[in-house]
């Protein structure tokens, strides 16, 4: 039997460098065929020549058995593709009705005139159906990015989209969003439309997708039932690679203890939680949405307040805590490593590691230039960043750039480090480069909590790992006692031993 798309024998260069390579990929019909392949891989390029941004070089494309061409946007449009990419493409002083009915609004009969109240009931009519809670008449700028997203997907299907393209659809979205935008494609799938989803996230992928398939390096490995392999098929897939070369773990003596928390409560979100860290150890902290990992280390680092209980750092008992306070004691709390938050992209490297610090190198209030270069190059060096104190930091590699924001806390003589999803977003070779610069942190005396819903990165980098759920810690287990399907148990609520 045929398929509803089907790409055969796609080929395409980029000057002399093959980023596709003969890659037949096919679609059917009510269902979501999953892309994936590290960053570099060939995904985005090859679906931006099913919705016409870019053209093969060779190979054909039959949509419903018959043979297309496709060599803009508007025919693949036409044609029924629609691509939702990462970045939203909205018109942001538009209202949501506008953005969805843009450059094609229905006239009312006789007249050269827009009948709005279509727009508005179609609308309506289709926020309706997927159940959003979104104002056909809102302002496109007031609402969340999931909820943009949402927009996208109604402007996509009231265009008669029969192929669906997502890039990278939840990289900017809530937990909460998540789920409804999985509500949103089983409704597609029951509208009969083919899904095409590029994901990291291959937790996700086993979710939604009854399809998989993996590129590497421009070439086709190979596309799989999603009931029949697991994750560790799919990573050694895309990255040629074992699971255990993914986590270097090293074997780091613990010293002292840095942190104790004893009793902390926070306005109902945390309850009575108590655990300590030692130097040299990762401390992981997961659990599900909701379970209060994220509130735990803002409380710890200051951003939410006041608590109750005490937290200890290097002995010295804390009834209050904020950011600078923390700093001055060593605790830092290191977010948006996915992302380029947290970096100043348009100032030089030299300046983004030193301005957490400035004190250090400073003299009587003025900044000595000379002793900023030495200490910046020095963590230059350590953490093996790919670019010169001055160069701006823009112009780095997204890896490079990471390591600079680790650089920033090294700068502040961080001893804990609070480090909430470290690796997410990014691609499977990056990681491991993350990985080990917190081995150089461990190494240097410092010691790391995990906060991550990666489940085989918190077994795989973590000495002990706290499992929280509505705001308690529900079990802790030492590395050689936890596995992922343990973890899910205590993090939904499971209770006893298992």
């Amino acid at each position: 039997m045929g398929h509803f798309l089907e790409m055969r024998k796609i080929t395409k260069l980029f000057g002399d460098n093959v980023v596709l390579k003969d890659i037949d990929f096919t679609a059917d019909k009510g269902q979501v065929h999953a892309l994936v392949g590290e960053n570099g891989a060939g995904k985005t390029t090859l679906m931006k020549i099913l919705a016409g941004v870019h053209t093969a070089n060779n190979g054909e494309i039959y949509i419903d058995g018959k043979k297309v061409e496709i060599s803009n946007p508007k025919e693949a449009q036409e044609l029924g593709i629609s691509m939702i990419y990462q970045e939203t493409r909205l018109f942001p002083d538009l209202n949501v009705a506008e953005n969805i009915f843009i450059r094609r609004e229905p006239l009312k009969k006789g007249l050269r005139l827009i009948d709005w109240d279509k727009v508005y009931s179609e609308t309506a009519k289709y926020l309706d159906y997927f159940g959003l809670k979104i104002n056909a008449r809102a302002s496109v700028n007031t609402l969340s990015l999931g909820q943009q997203k949402f927009v996208e997907i109604i402007r996509a299907l009231s265009r008669n989209a029969r192929i669906i393209i997502m890039d990278e659809p939840t990289a900017a979205l809530t937990e909460q969003e998540t789920e409804l935008l999985f509500k949103i494609i089983w409704d597609m799938k029951r509208l009969g439309i083919a899904i095409i989803y590029i994901s990291h996230r291959l937790d996700e992928i086993k979710r939604i997708a009854e399809k998989v398939t993996v590129l590497r390096d421009g070439n086709l490995i190979g596309t799989y039932e999603v009931s029949e392999v697991d994750l560790h098929q799919i990573v050694k897939a895309m990255a040629g690679k074992e699971i255990e070369d993914r986590y270097p773990k090293l074997k780091i003596k613990h010293g002292k203890e840095l942190l104790r928390v004893n009793n902390l409560s926070h306005e109902g979100r945390l309850r009575n939680i108590s655990f300590s860290v030692r130097e040299g150890e990762i401390l992981g902290i997961t659990g599900l949405s909701g379970s209060g990992r994220r509130t735990l280390a803002k409380v710890l680092f200051g951003i939410n307040r006041p608590y109750e209980g005490e937290i200890m750092l290097n002995g010295k008992i804390f009834k209050d805590m904020n950011p600078n306070k923390a700093i001055e004691n060593g605790l830092c709390y290191v977010t948006g490593i996915g992302t380029d938050e947290g970096l100043i992209l348009d100032a030089p490297v030299a300046e983004n590691i030193t301005l957490t610090n400035l004190k250090r190198i400073s003299r009587f209030g003025f900044l000595n230039k000379g002793e900023e270069a030495l200490e910046v190059r020095d963590l230059i060096e350590r953490l093996e960043i790919e670019a010169g104190e001055y160069e701006i930091t823009n112009n780095l590699s997204g890896g490079n750039q990471k390591k600079v924001i680790f650089a920033k806390w090294l700068f502040t003589n961080a001893k804990i480090l609070i480090i909430e999803e470290p690796t997410a977003g990014i691609d499977v070779s990056s990681k491991v480069d993350i990985y080990n610069i917190i081995n150089e942190l461990l190494l240097s005396g410092a010691s790391v909590i995990m906060i991550s819903s990666d489940l085989s990165e918190i077994l795989g980098m973590c000495d002990r790992i706290l499992v929280m759920c509505n705001g308690e810690v529900c079990k802790v287990f030492e590395k050689d006692e936890a596995t992922q399907e343990k973890i899910l148990y205590y993090a939904s609520g499971g209770k006893g031993n298992i």
